[in-house]
């Protein structure tokens, strides 16, 4: 694994389960990965989906997950640098998020900003821009981040949580 790159862990695992039963229970023309470090997800459900782009500010995380794709031979996905929303014009069906979500680490993959959730917070008040109506939003939450506070803030709805030794992680959609 190239260790300037997000390497997929549960956080990936339990996004990657809520997202597949998403796609179970509806057809998704367009997809946003945004933050897709390595392309693990939007490499998973491409058999599943129209089209994808993945999106991340790590100029290294883009060229692995396109390395990814070419191995792999997959078409229908998309991979180029954006930091959040600024490279991508489009509008989508699925838009989903593992954002970085610590307080200040000072690293693309985990910093979250200085409470951990500023970066969070900015995808949230975005994200409904580059929905298509109807389209649906979902987003990694840790223990680590006020979770109260964003479901009030932007009407989330829970779809799952993990417990791990550590933290519990939650997996959260918003609609159009």
């Amino acid at each position: 694994m190239n260790t300037e790159v997000y390497e997929p862990d549960e956080d990936t695992y339990f996004l990657t389960e809520q997202i597949r039963k998403l796609i179970k229970t509806r057809k998704f023309e367009s997809v946003l990965e945004m933050g897709t470090g390595s392309g693990y997800i939007s490499l998973s459900i491409a058999d599943k989906v129209n089209k994808i782009l993945g999106v991340d500010i790590n100029s290294k995380a883009v060229e692995f997950a396109e390395k990814n794709r070419k191995e792999q031979k997959i078409e229908n996905v998309e991979f180029k640098l954006s930091n959040l929303f600024e490279g991508v014009a489009e509008k989508f069906d699925l838009i989903f998020f593992n954002p970085p979500y610590l307080p200040g680490k000072e690293d693309l993959s985990c910093d979250g900003g200085e409470k951990g959730q500023e970066l969070i917070e900015k995808f949230l008040i975005e994200v409904k821009n580059h929905l298509n109506e109807g389209g649906i939003g979902v987003i990694l939450l840790s223990s680590f981040n006020n979770i109260s506070e964003l479901e009030r803030r932007f009407n989330l709805v829970k779809l799952g949580e993990m417990e791990l030794f550590f933290e519990t992680l939650y997996c959260y959609k918003l609609l159009k």
